[in-house]
């Protein structure tokens, strides 16, 4: 039974992708609706929105911890198999994708700083899993070339990449829970930081491709 944890804890990561995304998209569109509707409607739907950036960050926290603990089960029991080499990818593909195409259509509607940088970054993103997972599903073997290193690299700095607004979005409930102050402040240096490491995750998602293709060939 114990063979199995591994599948179980990769399965579970698939399954919290659309709920972290469903998550996300309350929390920011939430406000968005407040603020178009009458202003004594704000209030409440605030609150609604902070429970569903808590049950995003919560559970993108959770998806991510799997992601770690799936390898070292595996590696621990010695539990290494096929079904597990072909979902531990997608799975991390849903984890970073389905959040990316929320957050890009978000930050067209609501006009973020640099939304078009957003929305290619994760197209970049989206686009490279979606034709590393048909071209794996594709392979002879149903799995094509391993996963390199630097792709598990890449995966990482993806999760950081999604992770961040995740936690912004529900660092005001964080800071008032923990006693820190009575809210959080996003700042332009912040929002520039996070598009930063979303496009460098864009570059070396392009790279990886590459790198794939190459192998392949």
């Amino acid at each position: 039974m114990i063979k199995h944890l591994p599948n179980a804890l990769t399965l579970l990561r698939l399954v919290l992708a659309p709920l972290v995304a469903l998550a996300v998209w309350q929390s920011y569109a939430i406000p968005a609706a407040a603020a178009a509707n009458a202003p004594e409607a704000f209030v409440p739907l605030k609150a609604d929105a902070q429970g569903w950036a808590l049950a995003a960050a919560l559970m993108f926290v959770l998806a991510a911890l799997t992601d770690l603990f799936d390898g070292m089960a595996a590696r621990a029991f010695d539990a290494h198999s096929k079904l597990g080499r072909i979902i531990d990818p997608i799975a991390d593909k849903a984890l970073v994708g389905l959040p990316l195409i929320v957050l890009s259509i978000i930050s067209l509607m609501q006009a973020w700083p640099l939304a078009i940088v957003i929305s290619i970054a994760s197209a970049v993103i989206v686009g490279r899993d979606l034709l590393i997972t048909w071209l794996r599903f594709a392979a002879p073997d149903g799995e094509g070339v391993r996963v390199s290193q630097l792709a598990k690299w890449k995966t990482a700095l993806e999760l950081i990449a999604v992770g961040i607004p995740i936690l912004i979005s529900a660092a005001p409930s964080i800071v008032v829970a923990l006693g820190a102050g009575e809210g959080f402040a996003v700042s332009d240096t912040l929002t520039l930081g996070w598009i930063a490491v979303l496009s460098l995750a864009a570059a070396l998602s392009a790279y990886t491709a590459a790198q794939y293709l190459l192998a392949r060939s």
